[in-house]
């Protein structure tokens, strides 16, 4: 043990002669190694304290000086594993040393192209993951410019949600010249696999504006968590929920429509039959009203309507003789009875509830 222990400790003179080497790298070890004591302190805040802001931005700056002689049509994998090489000889990663606390270390930095833009992904150690933070740059005047950041700054309790992010995408340009940035996350953790996930979208150009910030609980069992594409006039997010106790997950859509400030959600909202049940059933009657045929069918919502994300036991989805547009969705709840849906479907369009019944409807038995 006492030999495996010595393993992990990177040579001394090597170490001093990395940060003698690199002053920006020096102050961030200065900055981050105190902090591994306090390991496990602040848990109610996942060990993240005013003092990792100092280390994000110690971070960024340091990445961003390596950007400095970054070529334009540079090769972006090459950077990433450079930076990280050096992370690693400074002692700053936590290979393989870390525990559930990760306090005091850094992950590797993820740089990526998109479009004509640079993403870079910076992480520092919190309990249990990462806190991630995002910026996007332009090449403007011969050099890389920062023109876009996502980064948690607030570590009060409640109000720390740490980011673990997935991806940024960015638009093509609009008449105008501004585009749209959708960034995708999940609150990292290391157990369950229901965690917040995130979405954000900002219009970038002539300024950055936030425009959208929603957080849903979903099954982060899968890589990437959430999926998402992004144009000119919005955005679409495939997520799966449910399923958190009993019963199987579902798929959800999210999709959005941008015009200047106002952001509206549109249709689809699921992209099969069974899906749609799910999500008509979860979301309040007021969202469900405007996918519902009849006012009446109020009343088997109230009756049937659960948020809980259990899941469900679905049955075999039926097209019905009367209509091609028509789907019979059997399916039930945990504890729940089995019920029969009348869905008129549309795959990429307005979708609604036709009725609700306690037994299969004539029109669509199954052949």
């Amino acid at each position: 043990m006492r030999l495996s222990i010595l393993l992990w400790l990177p040579a001394v003179p090597l170490l001093a002669q990395v940060l003698a080497q690199d002053p920006q790298l020096a102050a961030l070890h200065v900055t981050l190694e105190p902090l591994r004591a306090h390991a496990g302190e602040h848990r109610e805040i996942r060990d993240a304290t005013p003092e990792l802001t100092a280390v994000k931005h110690q971070l960024r700056d340091w990445v961003e000086s390596r950007l400095s002689s970054f070529a334009q049509n540079g090769n972006e994998d090459n950077l990433a594993r450079e930076l990280g090489d050096r992370l690693r000889a400074a002692d700053l990663l936590c290979e393989p040393k870390c525990r559930m606390s990760i306090l005091g270390f850094l992950d590797n930095v993820r740089i990526n192209r998109e479009r004509e833009f640079l993403t870079v992904r910076t992480s520092v150690g919190i309990w249990c993951g990462y806190d991630d933070s995002a910026y996007a740059y332009a090449w403007t005047v011969g050099k890389w410019k920062r023109i876009w950041e996502s980064e948690q700054d607030d570590y009060a309790a409640k109000r720390y949600f740490p980011q673990g992010i997935q991806g940024v995408q960015i638009s093509q340009a609009d008449r105008g010249g501004n585009r749209l940035l959708l960034s995708l996350g999940a609150q990292p953790g290391c157990s369950s696999a229901f965690q917040p996930i995130y979405y954000r979208v900002w219009r970038i150009g002539h300024g950055v504006k936030l425009l959208l910030d929603k957080s849903e609980y979903a099954n982060v069992g899968d890589y990437p968590p959430a999926k998402g594409g992004v144009e000119p006039g919005g955005v679409r997010i495939e997520l799966t929920m449910g399923g958190t106790g009993y019963g199987s997950s579902h798929q959800a859509l999210r999709v959005y429509t941008i015009r200047g400030d106002k952001v509206e959600q549109t249709d689809p909202i699921a992209p099969t039959p069974r899906d749609f049940v799910e999500e008509w059933l979860s979301a309040p009657w007021t969202q469900s009203a405007t996918r519902s045929d009849s006012p009446s069918l109020k009343a088997w919502h109230d009756k049937l309507h659960r948020d809980d994300g259990m899941g469900d036991f679905p049955g075999p989805t039926v097209t019905c003789s009367s209509s091609p547009e028509l789907r019979q969705v059997n399916t039930h709840l945990h504890d729940a009875p089995e019920m029969y849906y009348l869905v008129r479907w549309r795959e990429e369009g307005h979708s609604s509830m036709v009725n609700v019944s306690e037994g299969p409807f004539p029109e669509c038995a199954r052949n």
